[in-house]
């Protein structure tokens, strides 16, 4: 065959159009920004921080049909923020721009298949309890008004009346002892048994934990829920960790959500967080106020209380949330400790979801 033929054939079968199949993908995410003015009862600030609630981020995700009910899909999210809410302390600075609290982490990274026989994921994902305390239909917890309390106030060094420190944070002496967040791991999920799904997951460094949800209708109101128990006794030293929560939303608006979760570490630490809360939604508006208390979490003796009120206004079309919050810590401290002043924080932030 003539070369200069040859050529070209192999030229015109490299560029001519080739049929593909591949898994359809969508890109999506939010960037969520809030002000927070705190106070530790001895110094006071304002900080520009990216908020834990429910951070700045953005995904990718798809799927496709595979027949016979069977589907393939996978999901990766990766958040950055430049200065979290959780590291943010007014006797230090905290901006991204000098690397301090800045960073980011890969959120999901995980391929699954789904059938009528459920769902079963593999990668980094959500642990089958992540989530499981923070059933809550008030609208309010992107504002701080949620379980967790401490969204905004985290980092922040209890201080005594002269304003020496204890060596504790607000993140240090509470916590809503939530299923084991997102590892590296496997995690089955069951078709829907009625308003029921039942969840599973293990995980690298001996870490496993197993939930059971639900959503339904209920005398003419929506009520969701979920119990949940984990074990991880791997770096986290957790002999054992349970609890649940509880929402239910009124037909005309108002709601009541409560948690409750304990946790015991391999050295017996055994402590233990609540929370309840009342709320009521109205057209765009959703508002909460709350009061919890965890007990133990930095050691016997240490209590730490505290309420917090949040106020969302939903702009639908734009896919945008405007909030704000006030949240209030105190902190019982065991003999021969010093007793520390309250801390307080105002906040108010937007979220944009984009498609």
């Amino acid at each position: 065959m003539n070369k200069k033929l040859l050529t070209v054939a192999i030229a015109g079968a490299m560029t001519a159009p080739m049929a593909a199949q591949a898994v359809k993908y969508k890109m999506s995410g939010q960037v969520n920004r809030a002000i927070v003015f705190m106070d530790d009862g001895d110094q006071s600030d304002v900080r520009n921080v990216d908020s834990i609630a429910s951070g700045t981020r953005w995904r990718l995700k798809g799927s496709e049909d595979l027949g016979n009910g069977m589907k393939v899909g996978f999901y990766y999210e990766m958040q950055t923020s430049s200065a979290p809410s959780s590291a943010a302390r007014p006797d230090q600075n905290t901006d991204g721009a000098n690397g301090v609290g800045a960073g980011g982490n890969i959120r999901q990274a995980n391929v699954w298949f789904s059938g009528g026989w459920g769902k079963m994921s593999m990668g980094q994902l959500d642990g089958a309890a992540n989530g499981a305390t923070e059933a809550d239909l008030s609208g309010t917890c992107i504002s701080g008004n949620c379980v967790l309390r401490a969204s905004y106030t985290a980092g922040i060094n209890w201080r005594t009346s002269a304003g020496g420190t204890i060596g504790q944070t607000v993140g240090s002496t509470h916590n809503s002892f939530d299923g084991f967040s997102r590892y590296d791991g496997i995690r089955y999920d069951s078709p829907a048994l009625g308003p029921v799904t039942i969840s599973g997951s293990v995980g690298n460094d001996s870490k496993w934990d197993v939930a059971a949800r639900v959503n339904t209708g209920v005398g003419g109101g929506q009520l969701s829920g979920a119990l949940f128990y984990g074990e991880a006794s791997g770096a986290l030293n957790i002999d054992n960790r349970w609890g649940g929560s509880l929402s239910y939303l009124f037909s005309q608006g108002t709601n009541i959500t409560g948690a409750y979760a304990e946790n015991e570490t391999q050295a017996g630490n055994d402590s233990d967080n609540w929370y309840i809360k009342l709320g009521h939604k109205w057209g765009p508006h959703a508002v909460g106020i709350g009061y919890g208390e965890t007990s133990d979490f930095a050691g016997q003796g240490f209590e730490e209380s505290g309420w917090n009120i949040g106020y969302v206004h939903n702009l639908k079309k734009a896919n945008t949330q405007l909030y704000a919050s006030f949240n209030n810590h105190q902190l019982d401290t065991p003999t021969g400790t010093a007793s520390v002043d309250d801390i307080n924080a105002f906040v108010v932030g937007a979220r944009v979801k984009f498609d």
